[in-house]
């Protein structure tokens, strides 16, 4: 059977994945990444971070737990020996084995597409917790990958589209802030597992309800901006653009004919979005690259919290 461009497997191209394995590899992980791995089912995968102890975000990642005993942290291509010469740095004197395994590769599945369809021997393979627009992710060994894959710009059409960040161009390595990023909503922080590094920051701006600023999408009538286009609201620049997919839309009225726009993530003051937001729906404020924007939020992100009453 031919699979359409949608029900093709696609092959993340910008991965890297260390594994933690032994006795103590759960306790481990526990003491220093933000997610609860406890709690973390065998066969089922979780994102986390790694913190600064300033609370910063050094290095996001996904968490994956193949067995009770053996967990794969997969974070982005260039972040991975870093991460992995910090692991070293925490372990100390622990009974765990971390490894570096450059022959895993993320192979994802959009739609309900189950993973037994692909037919090919996998490590693991689980639904994405973080939006059920992100189908699933099955690891594979590299000499088992699919011969036949699809592109990954519809991945992350739909990735963006769900405010999910993803690597250092979205989660600037020690600036990005958590809960900025919408992460304890992803499911990537749990705030009651206990000490971690950045756990004391990282609680209080959660409690106190600190936050300045979101991490969220934009659509834009245009090609994908670059990184760092600037994003315009009625003539000041108030952010930079991140991470950005094209993607097409049908047109009203015009059968089988598409538009072509684009979509983006932009970390932005919430006292612009909120303005953003009560502009009157005519508004053509907003812009990008001289293209019109608007803003897309994602249905966890509303409503949108009120400024933090700190100074900026």
């Amino acid at each position: 059977m031919t699979m359409t461009s949608e029900e093709l497997p696609i092959c993340h191209p910008d991965t890297g994945f260390i594994s933690v394995a032994g006795d103590e590899a759960c306790a481990f992980l526990q003491s220093i990444i933000t997610a609860n791995v406890e709690t973390l089912p065998i066969g089922a995968c979780r994102p986390a971070a790694l913190l600064t102890p300033q609370g910063r975000v050094l290095i996001d990642m996904m968490v994956y737990r193949p067995a009770s005993d053996r967990f794969l942290l997969r974070s982005d291509a260039a972040r991975r020996d870093d991460l992995f010469t910090r692991l070293r740095r925490y372990r100390l004197r622990r009974l765990i084995d971390l490894a570096i395994e450059p022959d895993i590769r993320l192979v994802l599945l959009l739609s309900n597409q189950a993973a037994e369809t692909i037919a090919i021997p996998m490590i693991m393979s689980c639904s994405d917790p973080r939006s059920p627009k992100l189908g699933s992710h099955c690891l594979v060994e590299t000499h088992h990958l699919p011969a036949q894959m699809g592109a990954i710009d519809s991945w992350h059409a739909n990735r963006i589209a769900a405010g999910v960040p993803e690597g250092s161009l979205d989660l600037t390595p020690e600036r990005a802030l958590m809960l900025e990023a919408g992460l304890d909503q992803l499911g990537a922080v749990d705030f009651e597992k206990g000490c971690y590094v950045g756990q004391e920051v990282t609680a209080r701006t959660h409690y106190r309800g600190l936050v300045k600023r979101r991490l969220v999408p934009l659509t834009i009538a245009g090609d994908p901006p670059a990184i760092d286009s600037d994003i315009i609201w009625q003539g000041t620049v108030i952010g930079k653009s991140k991470t950005a997919a094209a993607f097409t839309v049908p047109i009203t009225g015009a059968h089988g004919q598409t538009d072509a726009k684009s979509i983006c993530l932009a970390l932005l003051k919430l006292s612009d979005l909120h303005n953003i937001l009560d502009a009157p729906a005519d508004d053509d404020g907003l812009m990008i690259n001289g293209h019109a924007a608007e803003l897309a939020l994602a249905d966890w992100m509303q409503p949108l919290p009120r400024p933090a009453k700190s100074k900026d």
